[in-house]
């Protein structure tokens, strides 16, 4: 009788430790990659739903269809300011998961200006930050494709088009998937350290923004609960979508290699932080796109 007890009090301990899924009415929408991940608690859900495309979503918002979304912090507070759609900024969830691989065909082992640097979607965040960092020195030697599919294509085979490449701008989990192919492949810069030496802050990469009138406090307090566990043991984010078919469909990487990036440290770039704690960093991090300091009353509070 006392072993059964005992095993019925690990039990329940073992129960309250374990995060529960949140119950709501909330339509949530959110690109795939990264920012899709911090919703693994969500992905049987009906009213949760993804898209590869993040620049779908902002139609969508206008027409007020989506209570929650996530957007890119950019995009987002843009949308706000310009087109006046009706939402508010309430958190960031993801903070960069850039790097700069060398291909290994470089003599000297430093980039500059006469090394053939292949960056991915031109004029948008991957290129912006890359650029806030380096400046435009290294622009003689700059050549685009269209998305991280075609960068990480010129990582493993060293090629873009006849041109040997000799660096490449890349982005988590295709960076390590090329690493994994490609011994020659190494990791040159994290830019989330380089940016965060040069502006003493952190790349506000994607972020939450919530439709005006919707009360979507409890939402927020359980994903950063979810945000939290899965940072303490990448793990979880198996355990929670084991059930689900083809769960790499939804969040567009497969949740193993989702959780393996996240134990090794971070490279996916999860967190959380409420924006309205945050407005400094997120304003610095607007800069990079030439936008103003936001206004006090796009912020979520």
């Amino acid at each position: 009788m006392k072993n059964k007890l005992i095993l019925l009090t690990m039990a329940a301990l073992l129960s309250g430790c374990s995060s529960p899924k949140y119950e709501h009415n909330l339509k949530i929408i959110s690109p795939t990659g990264a920012p899709s991940l911090a919703f693994y608690n969500f992905a049987s859900d009906p009213n949760f739903e993804t898209n590869s495309d993040a620049s779908n979503i902002i139609p969508m918002l206008k027409q007020g269809l989506k209570d929650v979304a996530v957007l890119p912090t950019n995009v987002g507070v843009n949308a706000i300011v310009k087109q006046q759609i009706d939402y508010k900024i309430a958190a960031t969830i993801t903070f960069g998961n850039l790097f700069v691989a060398s291909t290994g065909h470089d003599d000297d082992n430093e980039m500059d200006e006469e090394d053939y640097i292949v960056l991915f979607q031109e004029g948008s965040v991957p290129d912006l930050i890359f650029h806030s960092v380096y400046g435009k020195d290294l622009d003689d030697g700059i050549h685009y494709v269209g998305n991280v599919q075609f960068a990480a294509q010129a990582l493993m085979t060293g090629k873009d088009g006849d041109n040997d490449v000799d660096y490449v701008l890349i982005a988590e989990p295709a960076f390590t998937n090329a690493k994994s192919k490609k011994e020659n492949v190494k990791e040159y810069t994290n830019l989330q350290e380089e940016y965060a030496k040069k502006y003493e802050s952190q790349i506000y990469q994607a972020s939450v923004f919530v439709k005006n009138g919707v009360d979507a406090n409890a939402f927020l307090s359980s994903l950063e609960e979810d945000v939290k566990a899965a940072l303490a043991n990448g793990d979880v984010i198996v355990e929670k979508t084991k059930d689900i078919e083809k769960p790499e469909a939804i969040f567009g990487v497969a949740p193993a290699a989702a959780a393996n990036l996240t134990k090794n440290g971070n490279r996916m770039g999860l967190g959380f932080k409420y924006a309205k704690d945050n407005k400094e960093g997120i304003d610095k991090f607007l800069s990079v796109f030439n936008i103003n300091a936001t206004s006090e009353e796009i912020y979520y509070k």
